[in-house]
Order: C-alpha cells, then sequence, then structure tokens
C-alpha cells in the first residue's frame, strides 16, 4: 500500500529531474505551449465545473462543521480542519481496503482486473478516464491504495494506472481553461498546455525505456520497506517531501532573484 502511495511520488521527481533543466535551457514545452495556445484560443469552452459530482456531496458537512465552530479564531478553526480532513482520510481509506477485499471476488475482480490490471495501456486509460470523471487524480490514486495494500493489485499493475491519473488531471485543467476569457485567457491555456504536455511526455519517456521505468518502482519498494519496520521513517517522507523540500526550494528561488 505505501509503494503504491509513492511510486507517483517518485514518477514525478524523475520527470522533474528531467524536464526541468531541459525547459530552462531551451523553453520547449512553454514554446509548444504557446504555439497551441494561439491556436485554440477562442474556442468553445468545454470547462467540467458543473460536472464535479463530489464537491456537491462533500460540501454541506464541510459548511456544517465549519459552522460549529463560529467564533474561534481562524488559525484554530483551520488546524482543526485540517486535522479532521486527514483523520477521515485515514478512516475511509482503512473502510475502503476492507469493502474492496470482500467485493473483489468473482466477475467483479475479472471486470476490474480488464480495465486497470491488464496491461500498461489499458491501465494508463483507465487512469485517465477515472481522473477526468472526478476531476481529481488525488481521489483516483487513493482508490488504488487499499486495491495495493488488498492484494487485488501489485505495484506493476498500480503504476501505469498513477500514470493515467497524472494526464487525467492536465485534461481537466485544459478543459477548465477553455473557459477563462479576457486578456489572461491565452495564458491560462498555455500554462493548462504545458502541464499536458510535460506530463504526456514524461509517460512517453520514462514508461517506453526500460531502465526509466524500473526506477520509479525500486524507489517505492525500498521506501515502503523501510516505512514497514519504522512507521517514523514514513512520517519523515512526508515531512521531508511535503514541506521540508519545497520550502526549501522557494528559499533558495527567493535568494537567486533577490
Amino acid at each position: 500500500a505505501f509503494s503504491a502511495a509513492t511510486i507517483h511520488d517518485f514518477f514525478n521527481i524523475m520527470c522533474v529531474l528531467i524536464f526541468l533543466p531541459l525547459e530552462i535551457m531551451f523553453g520547449f514545452l512553454e514554446k509548444a505551449g504557446g504555439w497551441l495556445s494561439t491556436h485554440l484560443i477562442g474556442a468553445e469552452s468545454m470547462s467540467m465545473k458543473g460536472m464535479n459530482f463530489i464537491k456537491p456531496v462533500v460540501k454541506p458537512p464541510v459548511k456544517l462543521i465549519e459552522s460549529t465552530m463560529n467564533g474561534l479564531p481562524d488559525m484554530l478553526t483551520g488546524g482543526v480542519m485540517i486535522l479532521l480532513g486527514v483523520l477521515t482520510i485515514f478512516v475511509v481509506i482503512t473502510f475502503i481496503g476492507k469493502l474492496l477485499k470482500s467485493l473483489m471476488v468473482g466477475k467483479a475482480k475479472d471486470i476490474l482486473h480488464s480495465a486497470v490490471g491488464r496491461g500498461p495501456i489499458s491501465g494508463i486509460t483507465s487512469g485517465t478516464v477515472v481522473t477526468v470523471l472526478v476531476q481529481s487524480s488525488s481521489t483516483t490514486t487513493s482508490l488504488v491504495v487499499p486495491l495495493a495494500g488488498s492484494g487485488v493489485f501489485s505495484l506493476r499493475q498500480v503504476y501505469p494506472f498513477t500514470l493515467g491519473a497524472n494526464i487525467g488531471t492536465c485534461i481537466t485543467a485544459l478543459l477548465a481553461a477553455t473557459a477563462i476569457v479576457g486578456p489572461s485567457a491565452v495564458f491560462a491555456l498555455q500554462i493548462a498546455l504545458v502541464h499536458l504536455l510535460y506530463n504526456v511526455l514524461g509517460v512517453l519517456v520514462i514508461y517506453s525505456i526500460p531502465f526509466l521505468r524500473e526506477l520509479p518502482i525500486k524507489g517505492a519498494e525500498k521506501i515502503a520497506d523501510v516505512a514497514v519496520r519504522n512507521k517514523l521513517v514514513a512520517l519523515g517522507y512526508i515531512a521531508g517531501m511535503f514541506f521540508v523540500i519545497p520550502f526549501v526550494m522557494i528559499g533558495i528561488s527567493n535568494l537567486i532573484a533577490a
């Protein structure tokens, strides 16, 4: 389960290490996105904002919880909401894992395996389609973590599905960018296209080269083996990957800019 959750991270890190230096030197993504945006600007809006069926379900209970904390300092309210959100994620993933383990038998298991576990193309396509429908790559990847943890899918089967989630979230952003009008419309479309090109090229380059394809798998398996033996490693990984390193990079960037 932990390796399934982190393989997405290792793939994204590899994409950054490969494409960021190339983009800084040549600006090929910016140029390609700019060229495409000038040809697509002015097209009819294809935003899927009105089709989001998750937010209408989640928003009412969130608003209800917020209303019970009226009068409390904003900082305290935010902290409580974050804590409740994290606890809810743990509870939901635990129950999803137990539920799916009992449901993934017979025909249901065969159908899911044919969609996700049949091969790379099937997995990438399924991940893309599901992410476009739910409009969240985090939701998509969170769905396969319990499946991997319960033994329904192996890490190699989950891997292409998470790559599809990477592409799917770009398509959602691209469709949303078509709804923007005015002077900033071309820039919104350009950055959405850059995002899409970046992730599509990442999948093509990394997954098509056997040596590169194996690196995210090995990295995810290694960190998972260590994290299983020591839970503090998992906490340290999360803190370092999503807080310490980003803040350090932002600090370095600001120093260089100054």
